[in-house]
Parts: C-alpha cells; structure tokens; sequence
C-alpha cells in the first residue's frame, strides 16, 4: 500500500494497523470504579451489535473531508467504502483485512488480527488483554474512550466517542499520531439489525488475475 494514501486518508482511522507512536513510556493511568464500570458497558455495546449500516464522514489530517458508507456484520465482517471519486474501499471478510484502490487495480491484504478493525469484528470484545483503556472523560454527554496495544502503547492512539446514558451510541472515531495530527471518523444516519448482503464483504481482485 502505498503511503502517500495512507497519510492523506489516515490510514481510513479504523481499518488500519496502529502505525503511529505515543510518547515513550505510556502506561494504563488506573481507572476508578465508575470508569471501569463504563469500559464495562462499552464492551456490551459493542458485543451486541450483530449488523450496523452507516453514513460517515471523515476529516483528515490537513483538513480536507471525504465521506462514505460503513458496513459492520459481526463476527468477522466489515466493509469501510468512500463515495467517488475516492476510490479506495476497505473489506474484512473475517482473516484478512484488505485495501483496494479501484483507479490502480491495486490490492493490498493485511492480517486483520494485526489492524483496530479487529477489535469491531471480534468475537468475543473485550478492551483488556491486547488492549489497554487509558483514559475515560465525560463531557457534555459524551463519553471518550482512550485505547492503546497492551504490549506496545507506543504504536498508537485510538479514542472512541459515546453518546447516550442509558443507551450508548457510537458517535465517532478519532486516531491520534505522534506529531500531533488528527483523523476523525464520525458516523451518521445508522441503522441496526439489518440483513448484509454477503458479496459486500468479498474483496475485489484485479480483472487480470480473474479466471475466465
């Protein structure tokens, strides 16, 4: 993959691999009860999700905005697809995680296991183990959910936002690297419980390497 595409679309947020750096030495800051509690309910949230279908847009880093469609069908399968004339499209079809830039023909298949994304399609979510909670802030009814790798805080940040007391919403995204730059994923217009069609989750192939 190329880089220059994933510094201008931040590596799509979510989708990636955690590539970028938090100062040295980041460590879990110890959550108070009420915090843990919280942490609690965002794994359940997340668990219960069997389909979701959304709007999004994204900022990215030097202020420009692209937008598209999100397609979750846990477990396994995701599906992250900008409106034209971007041409880039991300698909998990539960192994893999795979880019494809529909302008070059270009494909590119990473270990989904070794991406964020892993941690949407999961079976069994949990944000203990390979991850590590480091902050929880409440703020004008919002909830922020400060994420890094348990065994390498140093390859970066990712900070999830809720809505909602009684019943969370995931409003947004946002992946923080090491200069200080920001991309923001925020979601609209989602709807849950509905049936995917499958060939969403297939990712496509270059039309030379497709047996006739």
């Amino acid at each position: 993959m190329k880089r220059s595409i994933v510094m201008v679309l931040g590596a799509a947020a979510l989708v990636l691999a955690l590539g970028t750096a938090l100062p040295a030495g980041a460590q879990e800051t110890g959550l108070g009860e009420a915090d843990r509690a919280m942490v609690e309910r965002v794994e359940d949230y997340i668990r219960n999700i069997d389909t979701l279908r959304a709007r999004f847009v994204q900022q990215n880093p030097d202020g420009s905005f692209h937008t598209g469609t999100f397609y979750l069908d846990r477990p396994g399968r995701m599906r992250l697809e900008y409106d034209p004339p971007v041409p880039y499209l991300y698909v998990s079809s539960g192994h893999w995680l795979t880019f494809w830039d529909a302008e070059l023909e270009q494909r590119s298949d990473t270990p989904i296991g070794s991406t964020l994304a892993d941690y949407f399609v999961r079976e069994d979510v949990s944000l203990s183990g390979d991850l590590q909670v480091t902050d929880v802030h409440r703020e004008s009814g919002l909830t922020e959910i400060s994420v890094v790798q348990a065994g390498d805080p140093g390859a970066g940040r990712l900070v999830m936002v809720f809505s909602g007391q009684d019943r969370l919403q995931l409003e947004s995204w946002v992946i923080f690297d090491p200069q200080g730059r920001t991309t923001a994923v925020t979601l609209t217009e989602r709807q849950r419980g509905l049936t995917l069609d499958r060939d969403l989750f297939v990712a496509p192939r270059p039309s030379w390497s497709r047996q006739n």
